[in-house]
């Protein structure tokens, strides 16, 4: 395959497994909101957070695999990650905006109501919290779109620094195997 191939590859794969790292966004994010009722999913969320940079690697060994070729370029593994969390947080943000503004309307403002009065039960014991509680006051509640377009930005950037990290260690992991293959 040419290099201009296995790019174009990439983003193929990225939209492809994409679906997969939204789909598992999206559990996580079903998590996360039901965690207010139920204590013990903390830790399952904590578990999927930590499980996301593995099942990165894992979605991106798995167009390693499809290219048919042995290595592949740290730029081609960084492109891979990268649009594989540009492509799930779009699924995500869709699944977040329906959460937002029809599965439960009146989320964003009991949770912003619940940071308040914890912020005045922190508040003695913590002064530096009245800025940050009179920022909250005054600035206009976010709406459902704002909610969910924030995911976009906030995988955009996991991306980056995963697709660093992730290309990184597959090139350490592919230079020591053909060093040891060598040998």
């Amino acid at each position: 395959m040419t290099p201009l191939e296995i790019r174009s590859m990439a983003y193929k794969m990225a939209a492809k497994y994409a679906l997969y790292m939204g789909a598992f966004l999206l559990i996580r994010f079903a998590v996360e909101v039901s965690m207010q009722q139920y204590m013990w999913l903390t830790i399952f969320y904590l578990v999927l957070s930590v499980f996301i940079p593995f099942y990165a690697y894992r979605l991106a060994k798995k167009f390693i695999q499809q290219t048919n070729e042995p290595t592949v370029s740290f730029s081609d593994f960084y492109t891979f990650t990268f649009f594989l969390f540009v492509f799930a947080s779009l699924i995500l943000t869709i699944g977040q905006y329906v959460f937002y503004q029809y599965i439960s309307p009146n989320y964003i403002t009991d949770m912003h109501q619940s940071l308040l009065e914890n912020l005045k039960l922190l508040a003695p014991q913590f002064p530096s919290f009245n800025t940050y509680q009179e920022i909250l006051v005054n600035s206009p509640m976010p709406s459902s779109l704002q909610m969910a377009t924030q995911s976009i930005w906030m995988y955009s950037i996991v991306g980056i620094i995963l697709g660093l990290i992730n290309a990184a260690i597959y090139r350490y992991l592919s230079k020591r195997n053909n060093t040891s293959e060598q040998n």
